[in-house]
């Protein structure tokens, strides 16, 4: 399986402070295999380098 980086983006706002945020990308091995195409995922942290992902998908789609 491929490994993925993190990548940090940060818009400037003049209004508020500037807004930090962190992306990855899913490998389309993974994508395909468990079916996320519009899917949406629960992040939760287990410890320092394990993280649990919940696949939430809408109940329409499943038909």
């Amino acid at each position: 399986m491929p490994r993925t980086k993190i990548t940090k983006t940060v818009t400037e706002r003049d209004d508020r402070d500037d807004i930090e945020q962190y992306r990855t990308t899913v490998p389309k091995q993974v994508v395909e295999l468990l079916d996320l195409e519009g899917a949406s995922l629960d992040w939760e942290a287990k410890s320092r380098n394990r993280i649990e992902l919940t696949i939430t998908r809408n109940e329409d789609d499943e038909q």
